[in-house]
């Protein structure tokens, strides 16, 4: 399936977002947060230029609006902790109970992330704590595939009304909406019930334009343009026997140099020291 193109931001452009980055945190220094942003992030915005291109291609290569979101993100990671968010923080029983996990590829290589609606009813988990398993998921998708995009399955096979929490899910389409950009390959409603259909169209007026253009709603007639037999679960026609057990992720943490107000001292240096967590 043909997806709409991805604007190509020029480096020129690129360079002129992180300059107006660097002219705000100089200018705006008293409202950048105590002990500045998170060097983690610092290095994505002064390092390389994959983050900086999402956020002029969702903004249509508008500076002004790229700048607003990506100073907004920043503030928003800093504020959630989302750098601190690991497997000794969240809870691991919901992550154990395979509510959403990462399996397999799509089509075009992404990672399918996939949420098992029938497992989840309203009301009887803690949705903060839901969603923070949610960020982790994300985060470590994301660093695993090299920032690479993410195609999400919401598979609604044997679900009902009291399987879908509007607030978690306006939750779920808000983050990636406002804080990670260019992000989705595919957003795939797999099995979707006919008494969700009233449901499935409020949340479709939700997701921004450049998300409904990558929206599909699916069934086992056609999820094969989408995900072939051998990355494809059992339960949806495929040769994926996968039962969910969770592997701890061998994550690479890196040490950078000291930032006076958020500014990284010599932009960065390219001394950096990388440890394996577990």
């Amino acid at each position: 399936m043909t997806l709409p193109e991805f604007l190509n931001p020029s480096a020129e452009q690129v360079e002129e977002l992180r300059q107006l980055f660097r002219e705000k945190l100089e200018k705006d220094a008293a409202k950048v947060p105590v002990g500045g942003f998170h060097e983690h992030d610092m290095r994505w915005v002064f390092e390389g230029d994959g983050w900086l291109t999402k956020f002029l291609e969702n903004n249509d290569l508008n500076m002004k609006d790229s700048l607003k979101q990506l100073w907004e993100t920043m503030e928003w990671r800093k504020a959630s902790g989302i750098n601190e968010i690991r497997e000794d923080n969240i809870r691991m029983e919901y992550i154990n109970d395979a509510l959403m996990y990462p399996r397999g590829r799509d089509v075009d290589g992404k990672t399918v992330f996939i949420f098992k609606s029938k497992l989840y009813v309203r009301g009887t988990r803690n949705l903060d704590d839901l969603k923070k398993c949610f960020l982790y998921w994300i985060e470590r998708i994301i660093r695993e595939a090299n920032d690479d995009l993410v195609t999400i399955v919401f598979d609604l096979t044997d679900a009902g009304l009291s399987n879908v929490d509007m607030d978690y899910t306006k939750y779920i389409i808000n983050t990636f909406k406002n804080y990670y950009p260019c992000s989705l390959n595919y957003i795939l409603i797999y099995d979707l019930p006919w008494i969700l259909n009233a449901t499935f169209q409020i949340i479709k007026k939700l997701l921004p334009a450049k998300a409904v253009d990558r929206l599909r709603n699916i069934s086992n007639k056609n999820i094969r343009e989408y995900i072939d037999d051998d990355n494809m679960p059992r339960c949806w026609g495929g040769k994926d026997d996968y039962v969910f057990e969770f592997v701890p992720e061998r994550r690479k943490s890196l040490e950078l140099p000291l930032t006076q107000n958020g500014i990284p001292n010599g932009i960065l240096s390219k001394k950096l020291k990388y440890q394996l967590v577990f």
